[in-house]
């Protein structure tokens, strides 16, 4: 699947017609790998799926969130420190925060919000990309890299070195 401008695999987690999670990778291995790890830290359960028609919806939602700027909603599920999850959200497109600025106003703790961050099972749907350095810098997007998260950034109108 080409996601702004990057071939990857994504992988979906569905529970009674609900999408759970997501995964993209680089390679389908890495993308399973990474679905593992973002099921156990939350405790999901479901069925892994490659869809056309979930590609579809994918697209779509990513195209709301990254151009339109419109809100994502999280499905009725209690996902790992979902607080972070909340406060990302409320991060408008365009603009920024730092981590530690998502650390205090989630009120869980720095480490628990990176770790958050690295199961995100909504990658930019839950717009983690929107997130920098206390120097305005960007710091990793697990799994595709800084490549990615700078050109999503650029999308939104925003510039980063």
């Amino acid at each position: 699947m080409n996601l702004f401008g990057f071939n990857v695999e994504v992988v979906f987690l569905v529970s009674n017609g609900d999408v759970l999670a997501y995964v993209w990778h680089y390679t389908r291995e890495r993308a399973f790998n990474h679905m593992q790890k973002i099921v156990e830290y939350h405790g999901i359960g479901g069925e892994w799926k490659k869809s056309l028609k979930l590609e579809r919806w994918l697209l779509e939602e990513l195209h709301r969130v990254v151009v339109e700027g419109k809100k994502f909603s999280l499905p009725e599920f209690d996902y790992t420190n979902k607080r972070v999850y909340e406060e990302i959200l409320k991060i408008p497109k365009g603009k920024t925060l730092t981590y530690s600025e998502i650390a205090r106003k989630s009120g869980v703790k720095y480490t628990e919000v990176l770790m958050a961050l690295l199961k995100n099972p909504f990658q930019v749907l839950i717009p983690c990309h929107r997130l920098l350095t206390k120097k305005g810098t960007l710091m990793g997007f697990h799994p595709l890299g800084k490549d990615v998260k700078s050109k999503i950034l650029r999308i939104e109108g925003v510039e980063v070195e």
